[in-house]
C-alpha cells in the first residue's frame, strides 16, 4: 500500500518491510525485544522449558509452553544439545555467502538503455540481471566484466556470482546479490562472518568504483546501505519428524499435512553453481512439491518448532526450500501450529494436525495451488 513491493510482494524494499511488518506485531500485542540473543537452552523431560537471553538489560530468562527457533541458524536448538543437520552430507561445508548492498543515485532508464545496448532483454518496468559463471551461461554484460578483470578493477570472483534488482518504490536504486565468498565454508563461524562484514565492504567498494567506470547511468552513484548482517544460504538445520530429501523435491513430493508449496528449482551456489529446474517426475503431473509441517517439528522435544532455513531438510533440498516467500510460509504455519498447541492441557507439538494448521492458513487467505477443506 506505501509502494515498498511489487509482483505481489516478490519485489520489496527491505527497509519499508521491516517499517510494515514491525507495525503489524505491535498493533497485533506482539512484545519485541531487540538487541537480545539466546545464549541457553533448558531441556527437562523432553520439553523446552526456557531460554537464557542476554541483551542491553542483562541476563534474563524466558518461560513459553511452545518454542519457535526462527534464529536462521538453528541456535536454540543446538545450544539445548539436539541432534543437527550441518552442511553438504558429504563434505560437511555449508554454502558460500554473501553481503548484500544497495546503491543509490542510478539514472535507471540510462543504465536500462545501456543494458539494452549491450543485447540484454530488459523491461520498462522493474528489471534485474545476473552472471552465474559456475553454470555455463553467459549474459551480454560478461565482455565488460572481463575486461574490468583485465584491468584490475575487478577481482577474478567478482563475476562468478553476480546479481542485480531494481528496488520497488526507489527510483534511482539497484539491489546487489553479491558480493559472494566462496572458500568460507562454515556459516555458523563468528570469525566468519566477521571476515565477510569487512572483506564484504571493500569488496563493496570496490563494485562501486567498477560500475562508475564502466556503467552508463552510474556516474554520480553511492552506496545507500549495506546489510547489517552476512547473507547466510545454509548452515545448521534442525532434525525434525520428517527430513525433506532431494528425492522429495524432484518428485514432486505431495504431503497430507502440506504448509507450503514450492517449485523453486535446486540452487547450491559456488564456484560452479548446481542449479538444476525441478523436474515433472510426480504421478499427478503438478509441478510443485511440499512442505510438510512435520518437518517444523523438532523430533527430541515436545514443544520446540522451526521455521525458516532451520528446517528439518537435506543440504540439496534445502538449496530450494530456504528463500524468503517459503520461510514466510513456514513462519505463518509455525505460529498457527503454537496457538492451536497451546489450546490443549498438555503441549505435544508431535500430535499436532498438520491439515488444519493449513487449513487455517488457508481461511486467512494463503494461496495454496489446490482449494483445501
Amino acid at each position: 500500500a506505501i509502494g515498498a513491493g511489487s509482483n505481489r510482494g516478490f519485489l520489496f524494499d527491505p527497509t519499508m518491510l521491516g517499517f510494515v511488518l514491525e507495525k503489524m506485531v505491535v498493533e497485533r500485542g506482539v512484545q519485541v525485544l531487540l538487541h537480545t540473543t539466546v545464549t541457553g537452552v533448558s531441556v527437562a523431560d523432553g520439553r523446552v522449558e526456557s531460554v537464557q537471553l542476554f541483551g542491553k538489560s542483562g541476563p534474563m530468562r524466558a518461560s513459553a509452553r511452545v518454542f519457535i527457533d526462527a534464529t536462521g541458524d538453528g541456535d536454540v536448538c543446538a545450544l539445548a544439545g539436539l541432534d543437527m543437520l550441518h552442511g553438504d552430507e558429504e563434505t560437511g561445508k555449508n554454502q558460500p555467502v554473501s553481503l548484500r548492498y544497495i546503491v543509490g543515485g542510478v539514472d535507471l532508464d540510462a543504465f536500462r538503455a545501456f543494458l539494452r545496448a549491450h543485447g540484454a532483454q530488459v523491461s520498462d518496468g522493474p528489471f534485474s540481471g545476473a552472471t552465474t559463471r559456475g553454470d555455463g551461461r553467459t549474459w551480454p554484460l560478461d565482455p565488460v566484466m572481463d575486461a574490468a578483470v583485465a584491468a584490475g578493477d575487478l577481482s577474478q570472483d567478482d563475476p562468478v556470482y553476480w546479481q542485480f534488482f531494481t528496488v520497488p518504490g526507489r527510483s534511482d536504486c539497484i539491489a546487489f546479490n553479491c558480493p559472494e565468498f566462496f572458500d568460507l565454508h562454515d556459516a555458523d563461524s563468528a570469525e566468519n562472518q566477521t571476515y565477510v562484514q569487512l572483506a564484504g565492504k571493500q569488496a563493496i567498494l570496490r563494485q562501486l568504483l567498477f560500475y562508475r567506470k564502466y556503467f552508463r547511468g552510474f556516474e554520480h552513484s553511492y552506496i545507500a546501505s549495506v546489510s547489517s548482517i552476512v547473507g547466510v544460504r545454509e548452515s545448521r538445520r534442525a532434525v525434525t519428524d520428517y527430513v525433506i530429501t532431494a528425492e522429495d523435491l524432484l518428485g514432486h513430493r505431495k504431503f497430507d499435512d502440506a504448509i507450503c508449496q514450492s517449485n523453486y528449482p535446486v540452487d547450491v551456489h559456488g564456484r560452479k553453481l548446481h542449479c538444476k529446474e525441478i523436474e515433472k517426475k510426480n504421478p499427478d503431473g503438478l509441478p510443485y512439491y511440499e512442505v510438510p509441517m512435520r518437518a517444523l517439528i523438532v523430533r527430541d522435544v515436545k514443544n520446540l518448532m522451526v521455521a525458516g532455513r532451520n528446517l528439518g531438510a537435506e543440504f540439496v533440498a534445502q538449496s530450494s526450500i530456504r528463500i524468503i516467500p517459503t520461510c514466510r510460509a513456514m513462519g505463518e504455519a509455525a505460529g498457527i501450529g503454537a496457538a492451536m498447541a497451546c489450546r490443549e492441557p498438555s503441549v505435544n507439538l508431535h500430535a499436532l494436525d498438520g491439515a488444519a494448521v493449513r487449513a487455517a492458513m488457508h481461511r486467512l487467505g494463503a494461496p495454496f495451488a489446490q482449494d483445501v477443506a
